[in-house]
């Protein structure tokens, strides 16, 4: 009988110990703010010129699992003499649940140009974009991090210039490498 106490007593308390090792619960909002570059070429004529435009990106999401975050994106990035203001839907996730984890991130949605400067002879219109990225977070405290990621941004743009009855169409796709430096919370 008291061995029957004794394995009833063993089997309680390891059950008790791999319950506390469990993952904690996974906070349910995510918000990032990334600060960043966009670099790539503007081609103007026969000139390749290398360019790198800051880029401001704001998420804010409700996460389903580490794995998976669902949410929206908006920002600011900066093109030539063009201000593009992204409204996405975004997609993140975390690999592990360790204080240093690969991430990713996947953002597609409309960049307006609503913000952007225009004279009496040019309109300036947005387009669509999509942001694939991948990185590494760092945890810094119980529910906050330091991210760097480093994807591929692409977005279409579109110039219209009237100067009497003339008037010329310039669609842009700009196409470029994109590296930010960002707070999670």
């Amino acid at each position: 009988m008291k061995l029957l106490y004794l394995l009833t007593l063993f089997l309680l308390t390891s059950g008790l110990t791999m319950a506390q090792s469990e993952e904690p619960p996974v906070k349910r909002y995510l918000g990032t703010v990334e600060l960043g570059y966009l670099y790539g070429n503007n081609k103007q004529g026969d000139i390749d010129n290398f360019v790198a435009a800051p880029s401001v990106k704001i998420f804010n999401g409700f996460r389903l699992h580490r794995l998976l975050a669902i949410g929206a994106t908006t920002g600011f990035d900066f093109y030539n003499n063009l201000l593009i203001t992204p409204f996405a839907l975004g997609i993140r996730g975390e690999v592990f649940n360790t204080r240093i984890s690969p991430i990713y991130s996947v953002d597609a949605g409309y960049g307006s140009a609503f913000l952007s400067h225009e004279s009496d002879n040019e309109k300036k219109k947005g387009g669509w974009m999509f942001n694939p990225a991948l990185g590494f977070r760092v945890r810094s405290g119980n529910s906050t991090a330091y991210t760097f990621a480093a994807g591929y941004k692409t977005q279409k743009a579109e110039t219209v210039y009237t100067w009497g009855s003339n008037m010329t169409d310039q669609k842009i796709n700009f196409k470029r490498v994109s590296v930010q430096l960002g707070f999670m919370f």
